[in-house]
């Protein structure tokens, strides 16, 4: 068996789960996502596709503004995305990472798979240590092999959802240095605590499905409250999260890989307002978005159709460029500076 596919959980796991119900994990509400039958249909429409599929090849970054960090603040709260899902965090003079997909392809194999646009602004490698690690969910776009094998011996904690710490285990991650949690779980550490919400999506690795489970977090720095999405479609349950942990200070919210085909898995940017808006959700900051080639659209149509929406909604977004470090709450960024990426744009 390929290492990188990982190892499904044993049953007396994840039968502690509420979730776990009819020999799989399930969603609030009923969830399709694109099957082998639609497959055809799907590939035919993204071989006539005439998006921009990629920005362009200047398209690189590195770890930026890092000035702004001072490590004898002990109640600074400091954001870095790294592309796609993966937001490196600074609170209380430690390092939290969220969904570490730092590799080169969102594949269990190196050579075949969606490519990142451009490699992570910071080396997996070169990351300081680490408090925690927080994971959303086991797909190979937010849980990614190498980069967790150059993590592993500088992460204190993996605060995961039921059932996949038998992949980290697996991949040599030791039993004592995993949390598990399941939906309204909360992990607390030193001077942090992290709750595990619902969330609208599914699991697998390789042939496996729905044998692990999916989850939102909220994230809690002292006084700072950070809600981080993860990957998720639309459901009702933003506003029940909203109601039991809001207001929130800053919502880290998916927007990108939407299609019609799987729908009730991903948020589109219209979606994502509403339920950021339900969340009480603060300050929009959008991830999951301008790193992989995962869907039809084009890959900047997520953020300009995200901006369109704040504009019209008043909503405050924080749109840093890949590796800029911004604080909770003076966090100043240039909204557009994507577009000259873009060959479609740039001449506009």
């Amino acid at each position: 068996m390929i290492k990188s596919f990982g190892k499904a959980p044993e049953k007396e796991v994840i039968n502690r789960s509420d979730q776990y119900q009819k020999g799989r994990f399930q969603n609030p509400i009923s969830t399709t996502a694109a099957s082998l039958k639609d497959m055809p249909q799907v590939m035919g429409r993204y071989m006539r596709r005439k998006t921009e599929k990629a920005p362009s090849s200047a398209y690189k970054f590195q770890e930026a503004n890092r000035d702004i960090i001072n490590v004898l603040d002990k109640t600074g709260v400091y954001l870095n995305w790294l592309g796609h899902a993966a937001v490196l965090i600074h609170a209380g003079g430690k390092y939290f990472l969220l969904d570490p997909m730092l590799g080169e392809r969102a594949s269990p194999f190196q050579w075949m798979g969606p490519k990142r646009y451009a490699p992570s602004p910071i080396d997996p490698k070169k990351l300081p240590a680490i408090e925690a690690v927080v994971l959303s969910h086991d797909h190979y776009d937010h849980l990614d092999y190498p980069t967790i094998l150059a993590l592993k011996n500088k992460v204190k904690k993996f605060i995961v959802p039921v059932g996949v710490s038998s992949h980290l285990e697996h991949w040599g991650v030791p039993k004592e240095n995993i949390v598990e949690k399941d939906w309204w779980e909360s992990y607390q550490g030193d001077g942090y605590t992290f709750t595990a919400a619902p969330a609208r999506h599914f699991s697998g690795r390789l042939f496996t499905r729905d044998n692990t489970l999916w989850c939102s977090w909220v994230l809690k720095f002292g006084e700072s409250n950070i809600y981080f999405a993860g990957d998720s479609g639309y459901f009702d349950g933003y506003a029940e999260i909203g109601q039991k942990y809001g207001p929130f200070d800053m919502s880290l919210m998916p927007i990108g890989a939407y299609d019609t085909a799987w729908h009730d898995i991903h948020l589109n940017p219209e979606e994502a307002v509403e339920a950021f808006l339900q969340l009480r959700g603060g300050q929009f900051y959008p991830t999951h978005w301008g790193t992989f080639d995962l869907a039809l659209h084009s890959w900047y149509e997520p953020i300009k159709w995200l901006n369109e929406l704040a504009d019209t909604h008043k909503i405050k977004t924080v749109t840093p460029a890949p590796g800029e470090w911004v604080h909770l709450f003076d966090n100043p960024t240039d909204k557009n500076w994507w577009r000259k990426y873009s060959s479609e744009l740039s001449l506009r």
